[in-house]
């Protein structure tokens, strides 16, 4: 299986996750890969997509497309 399709089968699995403590310890052991600069590095990038979804949110009800 390719590394790819292993990501997406996590992702989706993470995703049907509903315990918030369960969310957490996936979350954690997928980032304990990680040095404290990738981490800083993820950080920031996930800051920016969730400021750019946020604008797409407010362009959308501005443009009556919610």
């Amino acid at each position: 299986m390719s590394k790819d399709v292993l990501i997406n089968k996590i992702d989706v699995a993470y995703r049907e996750l509903e315990n918030l403590d369960y969310q957490y310890m996936v979350m954690k052991s997928i980032l304990n890969n990680f040095n404290e600069k990738q981490l800083k590095i993820i950080l920031k990038g996930t800051k920016m997509m969730v400021k750019a979804e946020r604008l797409e949110e407010k362009t959308n009800v501005a443009m009556g497309q919610q």
